[in-house]
């Protein structure tokens, strides 16, 4: 009966740590849910870079990657994502051969965009302007692609 009294308490004591680890977990990630517009067509697939530095912006070495099926000309997909600060990089990789094609001078034939719809002069825009802060459980973001 000792024993019995002993595995129940441990057992209790294992159910409400998991739980409370469960519970810790999920409120320090979020639900991203990424809509992302502007595809001329739904040829290909939306190569989505998500960064979380700055050095990794700078160096285009994602924290997380994905190629996305675009659907209807739009892509609208959740990703369960650690609170942090994030940017988002995208492109139309139309023909399928992994690189974003570019004219002479390294000008953009494919279309891309970023978070918070931010635009570079003459490259990319920075990593703060792209920046955004995902601190709370759900969160929706928009990007248009040009």
């Amino acid at each position: 009966m000792k024993h019995l009294i002993i595995f129940l308490l441990l057992s209790f004591i294992i159910i409400a740590t998991s739980a409370a680890l469960a519970d810790q977990a999920q409120t320090n990630s979020s639900e991203l849910v990424i809509h992302i517009t502007g595809f001329d067509n739904s040829k290909g697939v939306a190569k989505v870079s998500f960064v979380n530095s700055k050095e990794n912006y700078k160096a285009d070495m994602p924290f997380k990657g994905f190629n996305y099926e675009i659907i209807n000309n739009e892509v609208i997909k959740t990703i369960t994502l650690p609170y942090g600060e994030y940017a988002v990089k995208v492109y139309h990789d139309e023909n399928g051969n992994n690189e974003m094609d570019t004219r002479i001078f390294g000008i953009p034939i494919e279309r891309y965009g970023f978070s918070n719809n931010a635009r570079g002069t003459l490259g990319p825009p920075e990593f703060n302007e792209a920046m955004f802060n995902l601190n709370s459980p759900k969160k929706e973001i928009f990007i248009t692609i040009q």
